[in-house]
């Protein structure tokens, strides 16, 4: 469990700064804030930290609820791969 906290620590602190700097528009230097991208990254945030509690607990009670485990699954992996795609990470 640690490890998978670990995994995303990285993109959770990437959409956090972009949370910070979308809503504030200061890093280094002040610009107009970006609202939609304050947004994205809060989703972005949000679905990162749910996801692998959602699918912890679907997994724990054994129910039928298998695609819960694997929509939590895909959105850790596409919810990063489409932010860094949205902020010209990639």
């Amino acid at each position: 469990m640690i490890g998978g906290w670990a995994a995303l620590g990285l993109p959770m602190f990437w959409a956090l700064l972009a949370v910070y700097i979308g809503f504030t528009g200061c890093l280094l230097e002040c610009a107009a804030p970006d609202l939609a991208t304050g947004f994205f990254g809060l989703t972005a945030l949000a679905i990162m930290i749910a996801a692998p509690v959602l699918a912890g607990i679907a997994l724990v009670r054994r129910s039928r609820a298998w695609w819960i485990a694997t929509a939590c699954l895909l959105a850790l992996i596409l919810v990063p791969l489409a932010y860094g795609t949205v902020i010209g990470a990639f």
